[in-house]
């Protein structure tokens, strides 16, 4: 098993119908500046679904979160994952305990750190692999097969994933345990419970009885752009006294050409409905894909990005 360093949290495969021979054009935020990049060189870090070890006690409190916070549909998954992803933890005491002359030590630490720094990774992979078919839409009619062979969990499945494994959901989710009690456990977590997180809401979402889907088609020459962050909250702006967010529509560029909206508002009729964005549609959308950025933001041309950088 090789050691796979630069680990995306913006699926590769999800960016090429914005590329061009692996190539993609990228607005950087923070520097204020546009450039030309290949896929693997954006919307990554190194190690950074490494995993970390736990003491008893942490484990204990995540078995309890677990225990408390997850529906029964997913509750055993869930457990799959905090087991899956403290094993290492486990593995290294076990190997620290040992006093038996015939192991070899130093091989056994190689490869258990190449678990640490893999695992979640392939676990992220896994679930790519659910968004595959979601990702070939290009029509309404290609929606509403989502329902078929039992595909629309997987489908939400995915986008959840897709949603809370971003470093802007990493640094927003942690943001509320700053100099708190458990911001040290909250860091140190976090990957394992953005998979818990991610499997909670799809089960919430793919089983509402008031789910209703958008398909957005693009008419205009001013093409649909992405983000680090491709799938969002739409409605985030929208919130109570106490500064929470009351209402949730996800949002996702599937192509500079279609996008997909799925909310739970009642003025939509029926559950599948195809939409033609015209020029002011688009530019609200981009506008509100250019402010949940955290980064980078992704398009098919240089000039969109000029475009919106100067609004």
């Amino acid at each position: 098993m090789s050691i796979v360093k630069r680990q995306h949290y913006v699926w590769r495969h999800y960016l090429r119908p914005w590329a061009d021979n692996e190539s993609i054009w990228a607005y950087l935020k923070e520097p204020n500046k546009i450039i030309k990049s290949d896929l693997m060189g954006v919307a990554q870090e190194r190690y950074f679904y490494k995993l970390v070890d736990f003491t008893d006690a942490e484990e204990n409190f995540l078995e309890k979160y677990i225990e408390h916070s997850s529906p029964q549909l997913v509750k055993d998954l869930n457990f799959d994952f905090l087991r899956l992803f403290t094993s290492t933890s486990k593995l290294k005491k076990a190997l620290d305990a040992t006093t038996n002359p015939a192991v070899d030590k130093e091989k056994y630490i190689e490869e258990i750190r190449k678990l640490e720094i893999n695992l979640m990774e392939v676990g992220h992979g896994k679930m790519e692999a659910l968004g595959q078919k979601l990702l070939t839409y290009r029509s309404l009619n290609d929606l509403k097969t989502i329902e078929q062979d039992d595909y629309l969990f997987d489908a939400i499945m995915f986008l959840c994933f897709q949603y809370f494994r971003t470093k802007s959901m990493r640094k927003s989710a942690l943001k509320s345990f700053v100099g708190g009690k458990y911001e040290e456990l909250a860091n140190k977590s976090w990957n394992i419970l953005s998979y818990v997180t991610a499997t909670t809401l799809a089960k919430n979402v793919s089983l509402d009885p008031k789910i209703k889907f958008i398909f957005i088609e693009n008419s205009t020459t001013n093409n649909f752009i992405t983000s680090d962050q491709p799938v969002f909250n739409i409605l985030n702006d929208h919130t109570n006294e106490n500064g929470d967010v009351t209402h949730l529509e996800f949002y996702y560029p599937i192509s500079p050409n279609h996008a997909l909206a799925i909310h739970f508002r009642d003025d939509q009729m029926e559950k599948y409905v195809n939409k033609v964005a015209d020029d002011a549609l688009v530019n609200y959308l981009n506008e509100k894909v250019f402010d949940n950025a955290d980064y980078f933001v992704f398009a098919d041309n240089e000039e969109i990005l000029k475009q919106i950088n100067i609004k």
